[in-house]
């Protein structure tokens, strides 16, 4: 069995992948704009279209090399070079971050365990992972922006500093849990007198704001990819940017 694009169903696509077939389209689209096979160069064993779907594949299931060589009837070491040709071009339909100043934003960190152990750290529960950023638009969920991989045992409040708030442009209203306490930039739970939270009516509208960033996570999470990272380098950020730019189609295109 050869799995090809032609031969899916939209349920099938549905099921796999988590996209619908006029969102695969759309994002074969998009990524033959900024990655075109053009001129003379390898070879390929797939199409343009089925190298896409391997990439959602992988991000969606974790599969191994191995797995989805057999699954597209190509060997491990092709399905190696399709994800290392495509990954850094999807990580770059996430964009810049918006300018509306209007909009509230939400942000929270996530741990994520990585194989790579240059880039990660012991943190909760003994476990090698990685602390990543991200800030989500309150409104509808959408993902405005991703940090880099950090060591895990550091707290939020820092990697947020040293990732990105030295990238998102200024905004009056982004909003974090008390992990982010000591930051000019982000709104925290008030405090008394003691250092302890005021649970007040803010309070309560605080925590429906870290809802909508933890709910957020947690739909980044159902891509596998973002439970157990075996890839080395930057693989990580890649892999978080191109599941977040995978999460804003499903929202801009329904």
């Amino acid at each position: 069995m050869r799995l090809r694009l032609t031969h899916c169903t939209s349920a099938d696509l549905r099921c796999w992948t988590g996209l619908t077939g006029q969102q695969i389209q759309h994002l074969v689209e998009q990524l033959w704009e900024l990655k075109p096979d053009a001129g003379r160069g390898r070879h390929w064993a797939l199409p343009f279209a089925d190298r896409v779907l391997l990439v959602v594949l992988a991000y969606r299931t974790n599969l191994t090399m191995q797995q989805l060589g057999s699954l597209f009837g190509i060997s491990h070491a092709a399905a190696h070079r399709v994800i290392t040709r495509l990954a850094q071009p999807l990580a770059q339909l996430l964009g810049p971050p918006p300018t509306d100043r209007r909009e509230l934003w939400v942000v929270n960190g996530t741990l994520i365990p990585v194989h790579d152990q240059k880039r990660t750290a012991k943190s909760k529960n003994y476990r090698r992972r990685v602390n990543v950023q991200i800030v989500c638009r309150a409104r509808d969920r959408r993902i405005v922006a991703v940090g880099d991989a950090w060591p895990g045992n550091r707290n939020d409040i820092v990697v947020f500093r040293e990732t990105l708030a030295t990238t998102l442009p200024d905004h009056p209203r982004p909003s974090g849990d008390g992990g982010y306490r000591g930051s000019d930039r982000i709104r925290t739970p008030r405090r008394g007198p003691d250092g302890r939270i005021i649970k007040d009516r803010n309070y309560r509208r605080f925590r429906k704001r870290r809802a909508v960033a933890e709910h957020t996570i947690a739909r980044l999470k159902d891509h596998q990819i973002l439970r157990q990272c075996r890839r080395r380098g930057d693989a990580i950020n890649h892999a978080t940017a191109g599941v977040a730019a995978l999460h804003n189609l499903k929202l801009d295109i329904r």
